[in-house]
């Protein structure tokens, strides 16, 4: 005949107990490596874009005709129209400056490297940057002043801060013999 034993009953809550640890415990880790494959993966496209744009803009450079921004009597520039396409979780993609480079969440447009970079971050990730061969990306931010575009004295950079499809203008343009690529939305001018 068996007997019973009653420490088994004992040692079931604290079976129940350690396995649902164990199960929170393994939740929280899948949260927390989902989190981290989110915001890699929303840098990984921010890093496409740019990549594609590099290309884009190289071509442009090395054999564009430039714009001279102080007189009205020039035709425009050499410019190439992107769409970009930004993932929902951007905090910012700024080309030319890091508009946070003291960390305080408080944007500037001051220009870095003379404006041949382009930063960009997501919630939850770093800052990250793409560095330019200064000689031939200066990115400026563009001001619309009467119809033409001219470069933006007061502001450096170019900034946006949301995600979504953005289409920008990308332009080459001249002044003091220094040539720039004079960045602006698209949408600014239609």
């Amino acid at each position: 005949m068996r007997t019973l034993d009653n420490n088994a009953a004992d040692v079931i809550p604290i079976r129940l107990i350690i396995s649902v640890v164990i199960i929170a415990v393994i939740m929280f880790l899948i949260m927390l490596a989902s989190d981290n494959v989110r915001i890699s993966l929303a840098e990984h496209q921010i890093e496409e874009e740019c990549r594609q744009l590099q290309s884009t803009l190289a071509t442009m450079t090395a054999s564009g005709v430039a714009r001279d921004v102080d007189s009205c009597d020039f035709a425009e520039g050499t410019n190439r129209v992107q769409t970009l396409d930004l993932p929902d979780s951007l905090v910012y993609l700024s080309f030319g400056g890091c508009p946070d480079s003291l960390g305080s969440d408080q944007y500037q447009s001051a220009i870095t490297d003379d404006g041949a970079s382009i930063f960009y971050r997501v919630q939850g990730g770093g800052t990250h940057v793409i560095w330019f061969p200064r000689n031939s990306y200066k990115f400026r931010e563009g001001l619309l002043h009467g119809t033409t575009w001219t470069l933006n004295e007061t502001a450096g950079s170019y900034i946006i801060h949301h995600g979504g499809a953005t289409r920008l203008v990308f332009e080459l343009v001249q002044k003091n013999h220094v040539n720039y690529i004079l960045v602006h939305a698209s949408d600014e001018i239609e």
